[in-house]
């Protein structure tokens, strides 16, 4: 083991830490600083803290364009909403006036009403049993084709189908 008359000038009796005096440092100026790696040590310092910075602001940006997209998406949406609204009332207010309109028309249509103005005032009368031509609609199941120019063109395509419907 050591003599400890060898560290007697750092040791003291007691509890407390070894009382050293220190000698401060001279400060040193940017331009004393030496270069490490072909870069100086405080411009590092500070690009690192101005990088921090500007990721930092370019977050809180990014963040703040995103919620206005968000805000002005969402106030399209309650515009476009409100139109529906307004269009859905204007749609009732008009299917209600229809049926209104409808309701008048059959009760200003009286039967009675309408038979009497035809006789008196257009001279109708009933018809009479000889008068009535009963026609059966049931078998008129016909067309009847006009005569109208058609183009060459056409005569040939009903001509070709004419004769695939005759094979067949």
């Amino acid at each position: 083991m050591a003599d400890r008359s060898a560290y007697a000038y750092d040791y003291e009796m007691g509890s407390t830490a070894p009382k050293r005096e220190y000698q401060a440092e001279p400060k040193k100026n940017k331009s004393n600083v030496k270069r490490r790696y072909g870069k100086n040590k405080v411009n590092k310092a500070t690009k690192q803290v101005t990088k921090k910075r500007f990721s930092t602001v370019a977050i809180i940006l990014c963040t703040f364009s995103m919620v206005m997209v968000l805000t002005y998406r969402y106030n399209l949406i309650s515009e476009k909403n409100l139109e529906s609204q307004e269009l859905k009332k204007q749609l009732d207010t008009a299917d209600s006036a229809l049926l209104n309109a409808k309701i008048d028309v059959e009760q200003q249509t009286d039967l009675n009403k309408i038979e009497a103005y035809a006789k008196q005032q257009l001279g109708m009368q009933k018809p009479d049993k000889n008068q009535t031509i009963y026609v059966d609609t049931s078998n008129t199941m016909q067309t009847v084709e006009t005569n109208s120019e058609n183009s060459f063109l056409d005569n040939i395509v009903n001509a070709i189908k004419n004769f695939i419907n005759n094979i067949f």
